[in-house]
């Protein structure tokens, strides 16, 4: 209970001093100071989860019960293993984005409204933290859309930006949309069970065919959050939009919330059994769309942040897959399989959010030197920004699953619960998880190119404009909160076996099985088979470091190198030659035989054969950060988008349409019209009363 309101006290002053620093306009420190409120109140969360986890017994399972008479039941808080480890990671995010905000605020304060910005900051932090730890129904969708509303906010913060209104408004759309699927859900819930608490609906039997519509119902609300395809489209629009530290807060902890949704009711409340079958079939099949649409796109931007939006869109789809596989293992009698599943999805998890937000925050250091985020005008500043190329160079491997760090720690995991799927004894679920696994492989090979175009076109070559060139470090605080992400991702990948016992509790509150002893034995990870394979991520981390210092010191000792020639890397060997820096690779040269290779989904078009280069195509396309025009180096491209011209355009033209006739029909100044519009309405809510019986 004393750290329940210390957290509550810290964020609650921070944003009771933003307010008065909105209201008054004379604390200049005020920014800071709120800020720092918002670091102790995360450190408190995250200090009282640690504790919960280690200490165990009563503390992983609190319940607080407020309001007696509450309509909707009362208002029950509730601290599981579940809650406690998803505070434990995203209050982590908040925590170290909270300092970085600091010094990358007062550089686009003059543009913004600083106060404002620190208020929504902790309305939404603060939202997040009940979303987290609600356990009524009404309650959880209520801080649900307050995290919503205020995350839109954020994101219009850069709203003198043009586009950033559109992106924002699009995010909106998507998150109401989810927010309606999660209500028709709750309510289908609340008709069986009279009830919005959570323990009441967990223990509800209700038919196979409601189970299985509720389930889907979640699945895309959540989902909605999460970024998975077709709901995806709002991360390329709403990442380049928002400030950086936002970036970072919309990948680490949205989609982490998301999650955190899906596993709640999706698995928690509903636990499905006898659909499980045909669940995770359609779970497996939107996991595998989401890393094959989300990595291909990903490879063809020139954006760093859509780039990295669209590698969350990837990573949500390698997180889902263990959902998907929990739910086949669990309905084919293999509750060991389960657990071991979404323990590699929730070890996903919490690697993304710490990698990724560690690049949104360098994207944002990048953009506090150089005004850009566009791969094509950068090149180089490694020499001037040596610290946040090291640091992003972290997130880079971890991201692109190289080996030892966490990212290859998660994925080698994930593959190794696909490949256990040779114990379900059905063929056709068999091929369906395998195939999943086929697209699993092939998205983390074209990821790690994309991540080499990413690290190679920005902090090496020539630099390609004079911000780039003349580029030097950020101020201390922005580095050293991502170094806060930087090690935590290292220990991840060296010190697995502190992290294996967490996320064991936590598939055991939802399958009651405690797999931690069966997958864990002297620092060597098997995944539950001992027959089948074993790994262990320190021991790998630890030989990986030592082979590294063993060929250094042996290039030394025999090479003995005399003469040294330092020049520019990524420039094709022959930067001395080198007049024009725009001859160095670029983005889109880099991509080419992606764009090639997989034409059927890109269909790839030429500036050449248009006419009117400046309208290359007559679609009006309304999202604009995401469009795949690349122009560089006097070449033009186009990417077209295919999800959002085939499934988004036609409705939008619907809805406009009918929006356009209905304003004649209805708002044409007819006083008679309006009159009969109050009449009709009057006689057809007599029938109604009339006809209905109560």
């Amino acid at each position: 209970m004393n750290y329940y309101y210390l957290f509550l006290i810290f964020s609650i002053s921070g944003v009771i001093i933003s307010f008065l620093d909105l209201i008054f306009k004379k604390f200049k420190m005020f920014f800071a100071f709120s800020n720092i409120l918002y670091m102790a109140s995360s450190f408190t969360a995250v200090l009282y989860s640690i504790i919960s986890f280690v200490e165990g017994r009563n503390l992983l399972n609190q319940t607080f019960q407020v309001g007696k008479f509450f309509p909707a039941g009362r208002i029950v808080l509730k601290f599981d293993p579940l809650s406690d480890f998803f505070i434990l990671f995203i209050f982590s995010v908040f925590f170290y984005i909270s300092l970085y905000q600091i010094k990358y605020i007062e550089k686009i304060g003059r543009e913004i409204n600083p106060p404002l910005f620190s208020f929504l900051y902790g309305i939404m932090l603060i939202s997040v933290y009940f979303v987290l730890i609600s356990f009524n129904g009404f309650i959880f969708i209520i801080f649900w859309e307050i995290m919503a509303i205020s995350s839109y906010f954020l994101v219009m913060t850069k709203h003198y930006i043009k586009g950033t209104k559109k992106a924002a408004f699009l995010m909106a759309v998507i998150m109401e949309i989810g927010a309606m699927l999660i209500i028709i859900g709750l309510i289908i819930l609340y008709l069986h069970a009279n009830s919005f608490n959570f323990e009441l609906l967990k223990n509800l039997t209700i038919p196979g065919n409601v189970k299985e519509i509720v389930f889907l119902l979640f699945l895309l609300g959540f989902g909605a959050k999460m970024g998975i395809v077709p709901l995806h489209i709002w991360l390329p629009e709403a990442h380049p939009a928002s400030p950086s530290g936002v970036s970072g807060v919309l990948s680490g902890v949205l989609t982490s919330c998301g999650v955190y949704g899906v596993v709640r009711f999706g698995l928690y409340v509903l636990h499905p059994l006898n659909t499980a079958l045909m669940l995770g079939s359609i779970v497996l099949i939107i996991a595998a769309s989401t890393m094959f649409f989300g990595v291909l796109y990903m490879s063809q931007t020139h954006d760093i942040k859509v780039l990295l939006s669209y590698s969350t869109v990837d990573n949500m789809g390698l997180i889902l897959t263990g959902i998907g596989a929990s739910l086949y293992y669990h309905y084919f009698g293999l509750p060991g399989l389960s657990a071991l599943a979404l323990i590699a999805s929730l070890y996903a998890l919490i690697n993304h959010a710490f990698f990724k937000s560690l690049l949104f925050m360098g994207s944002g250091n990048i953009e506090y030197e150089t005004g850009s985020h566009d791969i094509d005008k950068l090149g180089g500043i490694f020499k001037g920004m040596p610290l946040t190329g090291g640091l992003i160079f972290i997130g880079i491997l971890a991201a692109a699953g190289i080996p030892p760090l966490n990212g290859f720690v998660s994925e080698w995991l994930n593959i190794e619960v696909v490949f256990l799927g040779f114990h379900i004894g059905s063929v056709l679920p068999r091929i369906l998880i395998f195939a999943v696994g086929a697209i699993m492989a092939l998205s983390m090979a074209i990821a790690v190119s994309t991540y080499v175009k990413l690290y190679g076109l920005t902090f090496l070559g020539l630099s390609k404009s004079k911000e780039a060139k003349k580029a030097k470090e950020v101020p201390l605080s922005m580095n050293i909160a991502l170094l806060i992400p930087a090690l935590i991702s290292i220990s991840l990948a060296g010190f697995m076996f502190l992290y294996t016992p967490v996320l064991s509790k936590v598939s055991q509150s939802i399958y009651h099985i405690n797999i931690a002893s069966k997958i864990l034995k002297n620092y060597i990870f098997i995944p539950y088979y001992s027959s089948f394979s074993a790994s262990s991520p320190i021991y790998l981390f630890f030989v990986s470091i030592a082979f590294i210092l063993i060929l250094y010191i042996l290039y030394k000792a025999i090479v003995k190198p005399k003469k040294r020639f330092v020049d520019y890397a990524w420039t094709g060997g022959g930067s001395k030659n080198l007049i024009n820096p725009h001859a160095q690779v670029s983005a889109l040269g880099f991509s080419n035989a992606l764009r090639i290779m997989f034409n059927l989904v890109y269909k790839k078009k030429s500036r050449l054969e248009v006419q009117n280069p400046e309208h290359p195509y007559e679609l009006k396309n309304p999202f604009p950060y995401s469009t795949f025009y690349h122009n560089s180096s006097g070449y033009g491209s186009y990417i077209f988008p295919l999800i959002e011209y085939y499934l988004y355009l036609p409705f939008i033209k619907f809805f406009e349409k009918i929006s356009s006739v209905t304003t004649e029909l209805m708002q044409n100044g007819s006083l008679n019209l309006y009159i009969f519009y109050i009449f009709f309405v009057f006689i057809a809510a007599f029938f109604i009363i009339v006809l209905i019986p109560l």
